[in-house]
């Protein structure tokens, strides 16, 4: 597993590149396997878990395990600004899934102007 934060502005639209990694953190080989990503409020509460949205990741290169899932402005707008939780797993034919990236999502406030 791999941890990769990420750092967005509140309603920015971003397509994120993250990378699949193992506990040795080599390269998860994809091929094959689906990608689910979720970003949740912190885990520091079980009740917090509930993802606050979800997207399937998009496969670059399968042999060096990168993926993108895209950030829509919706997805961040109506969010309190600070720090979430976010985590991909792969899924593989037979139903195996696997952790394959965890991380810290910043969510930052616009200013002025820029938020209206």
């Amino acid at each position: 597993m791999n941890v990769q934060h990420i750092d967005v502005f509140a309603g920015e639209n971003r397509t994120q590149t993250l990378y699949a990694r193992d506990s040795s953190n080599l390269p998860v080989d994809l091929t094959a396997k689906t990608i689910s990503w979720s970003c949740a409020a912190p885990p520091n509460n079980p009740a917090n878990l509930q993802p606050v949205f979800t997207y399937v990741g998009t496969i670059v290169s399968a042999a060096a395990g990168s993926f993108t899932i895209p950030i829509a402005p919706g997805d961040t707008s109506g969010l309190t600004p600070g720090d979430y939780y976010h985590q991909a797993q792969t899924t593989d034919g037979s139903g195996n899934v696997a952790i394959v990236t965890v991380g810290r999502f910043r969510i930052r406030p616009l200013i002025g102007s820029l938020a209206a």
